[in-house]
């Protein structure tokens, strides 16, 4: 009978066949999913393991005081940049930049085979 009520019908009608279309799910296929124990391990533990321990506690040891303990807490202990950082008595700012100025010296230091 109301044109403009057809309409509307006709278009709330092709909105909901859209949200329930298969193009709009956002789904994971299994085989892309991790199982709940498996955990993708991160860049800098991949360059841990492929490294001895001794070139690399060397390396460490040839970074400057600062920059060996803003390296041991953050990678060795596991502690955030805030932790870091209130431990250190610093701002977050100043152990990101510590952090960064480490890993580049240390990136220097270690032998060029493992990397």
């Amino acid at each position: 009978r109301d044109f403009g009520a057809w309409l509307v019908t006709i278009a709330r009608n092709l909105v909901a066949d859209h949200f329930k279309s298969s193009r709009f799910r956002l789904e994971v296929t299994t085989g892309e999913m991790l199982d709940a124990n498996e955990v993708e391990p991160s860049p800098e533990d991949c360059v841990l393991e492929s490294l001895p321990n001794t070139a690399l506690l060397d390396a460490v040891r040839r970074l400057n005081p600062q920059q060996q303990e803003c390296v041991t807490l953050r990678f060795l202990q596991g502690l955030s940049v805030a932790e870091t950082a209130r431990i250190m008595g610093k701002n977050e700012g100043a152990i990101k930049t510590l952090q960064y100025r480490a890993v580049r010296t240390l990136a220097r230091l270690l032998p060029e085979e493992p990397r």
